[in-house]
């Protein structure tokens, strides 16, 4: 915006003047990294969701999940420990952005597995897509107001959309609304985590009826 103002006002032979009252961190000068880490633990919680499926057989469900929820764990730590002190382009706070990011990283993970599950192989391309979508409609580059009012409300409600608000909220707005966007990772973590443990419980209970 600031470019298009200023390119207008040097062909009109005026002077623009800009304050930007949040200014965005110095090493995220276009306020894109957000997304970005947002987009690497949501893949990197994709990933172990996606070879565990062919481990079923040998690991047991209480195994699994302990996997996942402390590989989400790490991948939250470690992201925010890369974005932020180390590279410091996120500016949240440390502990808070560790929470958010391993809350996604556990959405990303505990939302895969049931798709694999109720639906086999064709479960994982499924799962990609729903979170491509969440991705591609976070709104990190434009901005969530400027979406269109669909993208507008599965960007809020899919875990990475969720996570660049709140993200976004950490960063530059002293963390107000940011307890909504959490919400929705954690909630997608435990809905999908219920549904592989009711899938297995009725299995087991069936089997023994046998």
């Amino acid at each position: 915006m600031e470019g298009l103002v200023s390119a207008y006002a040097h062909g009109a032979e005026k002077t623009v003047k800009v304050t930007d009252a949040v200014p965005l961190t110095y090493y995220d000068n276009r306020g894109l990294a957000a997304f970005y880490v947002a987009f690497g633990v949501t893949l990197s919680g994709f990933a172990p969701a996606q070879n565990l499926m062919g481990l079923s057989v040998l690991l047991r469900m209480r195994h699994r999940f302990t996997v996942m929820t402390v590989f989400a764990a790490v991948a939250g730590t470690v992201a925010a420990t890369l974005s932020g002190p180390v590279l410091g382009a996120v500016p949240a706070p440390f502990p808070l952005l560790a929470l958010t990011l391993a809350l996604l990283a556990a959405a990303a993970a505990f939302t895969t597995k049931p798709l694999g599950t109720y639906f086999g192989p064709v479960g994982i391309p499924i799962a990609t897509l729903l979170l491509t979508i969440g991705n591609a409609s976070s709104g990190a580059t434009i901005g969530e107001d400027l979406l269109p009012g669909t993208a507008h409300v599965v960007s809020g409600i899919l875990p990475p959309g969720a996570a660049v608000r709140a993200i976004t909220n950490l960063s530059y707005f002293d963390g107000a609304h940011t307890v909504v966007p959490l919400l929705s990772p954690a909630a997608w973590a435990v809905f999908s985590a219920l549904l592989v443990w009711g899938r297995t419980v009725y299995r087991a209970t069936r089997g023994q009826q046998r």
